[in-house]
């Protein structure tokens, strides 16, 4: 039998023959996913579940595939496994640019992230807060999402409005994330 194969991620920088690790667009293809799932139907234990886990997914692999383009190393982002609050904290090693004044840019720290608000109706709906509902006594991901006679976390809906929050923010600081330096 044919067997075809794929790369797994996007092509390294300018240059550089080597494949990424992690894969944004995978992410965005579990988002879609997790869209699709959710605008059939969230009245089901399954389809809660679904969405959940993939929006946790998507924003487990959206978070890895950041640090990687800031030049984290990959053995360092692996030992996180599936640890949204200790990548949380890692992206908090990195920097991004910012206009923190009119017309200037400057490297600011890249953990804003945690302070974008995914719904305008909830003040506390960040994306730091969604993604480490565990801290607060939510379904530990990924395994409490996937198995169990049940799921306790936040509405289906809010941790998919959080990673796509977190995919659009990666995309739109793919190109300036990097590791914390010390020089301005």
């Amino acid at each position: 039998m044919f067997k075809r194969t794929f790369p797994t991620g996007s092509l390294g920088e300018e240059g550089d023959n080597t494949m990424s690790e992690y894969n944004i667009g995978f992410s965005e293809k579990l988002l879609d996913a997790a869209r699709f799932v959710a605008k059939d139907g969230l009245n089901s234990v399954d389809a809660v579940r679904t969405v959940l886990y993939l929006s946790s997914l998507a924003s487990e692999i959206a978070l890895k595939a950041l640090l990687e383009k800031a030049r984290k190393p990959i053995e360092d982002i692996k030992a996180r496994g599936h640890n949204l609050s200790g990548l949380l904290v890692d992206l908090g090693k990195c920097q991004i640019r910012a206009e923190v004044v009119k017309g200037s840019l400057r490297w600011v720290p890249a953990i804003r992230l945690w302070s974008v608000t995914v719904d305008n109706r909830f003040s506390d709906a960040t994306v730091g807060k969604l993604l480490t509902g565990e801290e607060h006594g939510a379904s530990k991901y990924p395994n409490e999402l996937r198995y169990g006679d049940y799921v306790k976390d936040y509405p289906p809906e809010l941790k998919l409005k959080a990673a796509r929050a977190l995919f659009d923010w990666a995309l739109k600081h793919w190109d300036d994330i990097r590791l914390l330096s010390t020089t301005p």
